[in-house]
């Protein structure tokens, strides 16, 4: 029900093709498609030189129920011939523009993409510069999974935090998946170590290409899935996981409680940025932070008291009273199955019935039990109802006697009347 309730959060009103608006801002006017519906597609032709198109998007005023909330521009494009700039408005998107042209290394990054995350609740523009044909398109999405499952993941983690640190499985797989995707900066900083060298120096270099490598790596893995790669890949992968596990093995988990606390509160610290970070708007998983941290200041016992008292208001289970014939007939069922069971096991070899009956006084007794006869004896059937009315005799003689002689003479009057 509540995935069927996120999904259909998640649908909304699908948008149009939209055509050109005049815009004027800091007294210059621009030709701007304005994007403001989930769907909203904005198709530009082709031509000789590079031309310039803005697209904008106004956000929406943030609100609780669009806490994992998400929007982005879709560039449909088939070249890789072509730049973009983005900025809170157009005035800011081409002044980055003519900056652009002085700062070489803009379009040299890695990640050059064609899907552009956005804040849906601040106002976005986007400039593309290109001559080949292309489009934009508006996604919103009132939930997206991935921030929800962030979300989530995040908050487990935090919780489980003081467990996680003190698992030495754990930190085997922790160190295992630090050192694959870290291993050419760990191994810069072997190298650094070995050679003695200052932070400003050549090594400065290696970090950078390091972080390039790293970054390129993780823009372009579709690519290096391919067949011609995939093998190289792998290789690397099991090299870096099999040289991680030996030096984690050899250095051991930690012990130390100070170092133990240390690693719990920098888990908890990662999971409550994952938290904050996991929502466009800031002021709610902000506030969601401040909880976990206030809740989790409150003593252990103070937080148990709290939680049986609400299970015990709000989460009491209702209890059935049985009838007395439901009860009898509860306990025969019961006792039956008991018995049953018991007698399953005794003819087991699991049990060691020859050990058993060595250690019994009436070893045909239980013999006969095993093949199905009753528990208890007729003879102890009768001796039991023997005593239950002697019981019950003892009982009423004792309740006489502890009568007054006004309630004694009452009742032989009572007893005279009714005669």
């Amino acid at each position: 029900m509540l995935l069927l309730l996120l999904y259909l959060m998640t649908l909304g009103v699908e948008g149009s093709e939209v055509v050109p608006r005049m815009v004027t801002e800091s007294g210059i006017d621009f030709k701007v498609y304005m994007l403001e519906e989930r769907g909203d597609t904005a198709k530009i032709d082709g031509g000789e030189y590079d031309d310039q198109n803005n697209f904008c998007f106004s956000g929406s005023a943030p609100e609780i129920l669009k806490f994992w909330a998400s929007a982005s521009f879709k560039l449909d494009l088939f070249s890789d011939d072509y730049e973009v700039y983005i900025g809170p408005n157009l005035t800011t998107v081409h002044y980055l523009r003519s900056q652009s042209e002085v700062a070489w290394f803009y379009s040299q990054l890695p990640w050059k993409t064609k899907h552009y995350k956005i804040d849906p609740f601040k106002d976005t523009c986007l400039m593309i510069e290109t001559s080949d044909e292309y489009r934009v398109t508006l996604q919103v999405l009132s939930i997206n999974y991935f921030l929800f499952l962030t979300t989530a993941a995040s908050v487990l983690i935090f919780f489980l935090a003081p467990r996680l640190c003190r698992n030495q499985f754990f930190h085997f797989t922790t160190g295992i998946s630090l050192g694959v995707v870290l291993s050419v900066l760990i191994l810069t900083f072997l190298v650094q170590r070995k050679l003695r060298v200052q932070w400003f120096s050549w090594i400065t270099l290696l970090y950078s290409l390091s972080l390039y490598f790293i970054t390129s790596t993780w823009y372009n893995i579709k690519d290096y899935m391919s067949t011609q790669y995939l093998p190289w890949l792998v290789g690397y992968l099991l090299t870096s996981g099999l040289v991680s596990f030996a030096i984690i093995y050899r250095m051991g988990a930690p012990t130390n409680p100070r170092t133990i606390n240390l690693i719990q509160w920098t888990m908890q610290g990662m999971s409550l940025l994952g938290i904050y970070f996991s929502s466009y708007n800031q002021l709610a998983s902000l506030a969601l932070v401040l909880v976990l941290v206030v809740w989790n200041m409150i003593p252990g016992a103070v937080r148990s008291s709290a939680n049986t008292r609400f299970r015990r208001t709000f989460l009491k289970p209702k209890v059935k009273l049985l009838s007395e014939e439901e009860y009898i007939s509860q306990r025969n069922e019961e006792t039956r199955k008991a018995l049953d069971d018991l007698r399953k096991y005794c003819q087991s070899p699991d049990s060691k019935p020859w050990q058993t009956v060595t250690k019994l006084s009436t070893p045909g007794r239980f013999a006969e039990f095993i093949q199905g006869s009753p528990h208890i004896t007729e003879t102890e059937v009768m001796e039991y109802s023997h005593w239950e009315s002697n019981d019950d005799t003892d009982e009423d003689s004792d309740s006489r006697s502890n009568l007054t002689d006004d309630e004694v003479g009452n009742r032989s009057f009572d007893g005279q009347s009714d005669h």
